[in-house]
């Protein structure tokens, strides 16, 4: 995930632990808002959206425990940090966002199969406007402390938040509609239409959550910046074997460069420490680890990208 333009640390801790307040803080509210509102409307749509802002809290409780503990710096048991935490959130997320899914699928089928009249639809929009509005508010300060930190907890809460968006507006639609026009099926359609809609943001998270903890390259774009700053280096003539993986909301990277065989070994060093001070420049929490190699030097490559 690139970050653009990079934050110094503290501002960007400082960013994601707002954020996470927030996201419980709205999850607390909307929760209890649909919860009153569903005890007086009785409508399905309108339980898949109470579902789904329970399991919202538990998935924003996850993502204030993962946002501190990523936050804790390295440790003797945690060379590289904890960035991972935020990946094995945003998976626990997922599975939870599923599982709100089916259960209002199954909730939606029960009653095509046995339908009920909506009670008290102006509530039920009224909730539905005011659960919009909070989600907007939230989401759109989520996606400013994404781009800004590159927390993938913080944009897997984000991504979950903009479903609900959908969610709220697509229930209060169909509270409107069933009430105006007494089609009482259209409630629990709506409720599948909610349901598969989890189901497929789920998804979305799932894959940025595995790129985390499987250790999948960071973007190409990314690495091009990184080869095109190292290589600028007039003392550095190629560079191969270049490894990165993303650490949570920082890149952890390590390549080879081919230096002139004959120069001093502190040459050498001073070489490796001013390409990772230039590459710092523009990514400045990444871990770099350099190995110099002497140019010509018979060497069995790892990758070739």
């Amino acid at each position: 995930m690139n970050q653009s333009p990079p934050l110094p640390k503290e501002r960007r801790a400082r960013l994601m632990k707002a954020a996470s307040y927030a996201s419980l803080a709205t999850a607390v509210s909307l929760a209890l808002l649909k919860a009153w509102a569903w005890l007086e409307t009785d409508s399905v749509s309108l339980l898949g959206s109470l579902a789904d802002s329970l399991l919202d809290l538990v998935a924003s409780l996850l993502t204030f425990w993962a946002v501190r503990f990523s936050l804790e710096p390295a440790d003797a048991e945690h060379r590289f940090g904890h960035g991972k935490s935020e990946g094995l959130a945003a998976l626990v997320q997922a599975m939870i966002i599923s599982g709100s899914g089916l259960y209002v699928c199954a909730e939606a089928i029960d009653r095509l199969v046995h339908p009920r009249a909506i009670a008290s639809p102006e509530l039920g929009i009224a909730v539905m406007v005011a659960a919009t509005a909070a989600t907007v508010l939230l989401v759109l300060f989520q996606l400013y402390v994404g781009r800004r930190t590159g927390s993938v907890a913080i944009s897997a809460d984000a991504m979950h938040y903009q479903t609900d968006i959908a969610v709220n507006i697509g229930v209060g639609l169909a509270i409107f509609l069933s009430a105006a026009s007494g089609w009482r099926l259209l409630d629990p359609i709506v409720g599948l239409v909610v349901a598969a809609y989890i189901l497929f943001g789920a998804l979305g998270i799932i894959r940025s959550a595995l790129e985390i903890l499987l250790d999948r390259e960071i973007p190409e774009e990314d690495r091009a910046t990184m080869r095109r700053i190292a290589l600028a280096h007039p003392e550095v003539y190629g560079m191969h074997d270049m490894k990165t993986r993303f650490g949570g909301s920082h890149y952890i990277v390590q390549f080879h460069l081919e230096l002139m065989p004959h120069i001093t070994l502190w040459r050498s060093h001073e070489i490796l420490d001013e390409v990772e001070a230039a590459i710092r420049e523009r990514y400045p929490d990444v871990e770099i680890i350099i190995h110099a190699d002497p140019i010509g030097f018979p060497e069995r490559q790892d990758f070739k990208r």
